[in-house]
């Protein structure tokens, strides 16, 4: 079902460049004063072709996308980016922490053949905007080239995933690369026998989309352009073209190391009195106040902590309304029939999300703000909505003034984000945050060759 290549890798040599120096996160996390850093880090800087500072106007000469193709043409013909000798499937391991403690995280990246949605063979679970996708296309017409892995997950109910990657593990020698708190693990897997059984183990499995739709998207145009630009010379396209590949990171849903952070709900200015948003939430959802100081302290954080961790049901959907004044701990109640509001056409998995409860009752019907309006983004308007997974940022711009309340949530659990997958359905803006991102520059895939 999965069709999963080795691939030449386009790597940094290292006996040019400190492969440290010249990673960096991928693009949509990375802001404007980073974006300057990793510039400043190293001239071979992988930020160069991920995130120029060059006009983002594609029709505009010269612009970024540009300054990226250049960028590895040259360093391919310095021999700073070495392409791998033979095709290679690449174990990664990720270790990084977590809640005081170190964690690591085990995938496959790999060349995966790209599918329709239509097909359910990749199965995503979020909407995607224009914008993104303009800005990604533009990078991958330019330079034929993926610089970092989409993350998808799959199911091992069977354990043959998991015995195929043990076995290429066993005795390999990993190439060691520490960058801040993470530390990044590489081995090649260059063996026939051993890429047959990996791909033989992937072939009976679909997968799911767990960071990347708009590059999956992205990736899918560009496919369906370069199919059409071989019909019209006349050919028929290659089914193994690079083009129909993407370079994904493939981990098992029950890896230790998967995380998925919450998104926490912080409101800028809506003119609301916080009590009266209680006092309208109170005939659908059971409220208990909490002991807070609203300065955004320890203590308030522990009590938050404790609020939401109180319930072990899938059911409850709990959050924390927090403020200056106050916090409640509030929760739907079952029997005030408040999904029967909700929005048609979504799918059971889709209603049970903690999201779902929070943005349609409290941030929609409590404050009047459409997530999905405020998630668009509107020149000139003042974000009244805004997302962290850290809730002790969320907190602290409450006690600081510069929001008049956040909503603490859980975590959305990663067999959910398969539930609604599966379901054909889609999640709320900012349902889940992945953690961390895969990291761009490790390993990268060209497109101009088949796989």
């Amino acid at each position: 079902m999965t069709d999963i290549r080795a691939f030449r890798g386009l790597r940094f040599d290292p006996d040019r460049v400190e492969t440290r120096d010249v990673i960096c996160p991928p693009y949509d996390i990375i802001g404007r004063d980073a974006q300057a850093a990793y510039h400043a880090r190293n001239p071979f800087n992988i930020i160069r072709v991920e995130l120029g500072l060059g006009s983002t106007d594609p029709g505009v000469l010269p612009n970024r996308y540009g300054d990226a193709a250049r960028c590895l043409a040259q360093w391919t013909a310095q021999g700073v980016l070495r392409r791998e000798v033979s095709p290679a499937i690449y174990l990664h391991a990720q270790t990084f922490g977590l809640h005081g403690a170190r964690v690591t995280r085990r995938g496959l990246v790999v060349a995966c053949r790209l599918h329709d949605w239509d097909q359910h063979i990749v199965r995503p679970h979020e909407h995607t905007r224009a914008g993104p996708k303009r800005d990604r296309l533009a990078l991958l017409q330019a330079t034929g080239t993926n610089t970092s892995p989409l993350w998808l997950v799959y199911h091992d109910d069977d354990g043959a995933v998991a015995g195929a990657i043990t076995q290429a593990w066993s005795g390999a020698d990993a190439d060691s690369v520490e960058d801040g708190d993470e530390v990044h693990q590489i081995v090649p897997v260059t063996d026939p026998v051993q890429i047959g059984r990996i791909r033989q183990a992937f072939a009976s499995r679909p997968v799911y989309i767990a960071d990347g739709h708009h590059r999956y998207e992205t990736a899918i145009h560009y496919r369906d352009a370069c199919r059409e630009a071989v019909r019209a010379r006349g050919e028929e396209p290659d089914p193994n073209a690079g083009y129909e590949f993407a370079l994904m990171l493939l981990v098992d849903s029950c890896d230790p190391g998967l995380v998925i952070l919450p998104y926490h709900r912080v409101i800028g200015v809506t003119g609301k009195d916080l009590g009266s948003v209680v006092r309208h939430l109170e005939g659908m959802c059971t409220i208990h106040p909490l002991s807070v100081s609203g300065k955004g302290d320890a203590q308030d954080l522990l009590a938050i902590e404790q609020a939401l961790g109180e319930s072990t049901s899938t059911d409850d959907h709990p959050c924390v309304l927090y403020s200056r004044n106050g916090a409640w701990r509030v929760s739907p109640r079952p029997d005030a029939g408040w999904k029967a509001s909700l929005p048609e056409g979504h799918s059971e998995a889709w209603q049970d999300l903690d999201v779902v409860s929070v943005d349609w009752l409290i941030v929609q019907g409590g404050f009047g703000i459409e997530a999905s309006h405020e998630e668009a983004g509107h020149p000139g308007e003042v974000p009244r909505l805004r997302y962290t997974p850290d809730a002790r940022e969320a907190i602290g711009l409450v006690a600081r003034g510069a929001a008049e309340g956040a909503i603490l949530v859980r975590p959305t659990r990663v067999s959910q984000v398969c539930d609604v997958a599966d379901a054909g359905d889609r999640m709320p803006p900012k349902s889940t945050y992945f953690f961390p991102k895969p990291t761009t520059g490790l390993v990268l895939n060209t497109l101009d060759q088949p796989v």
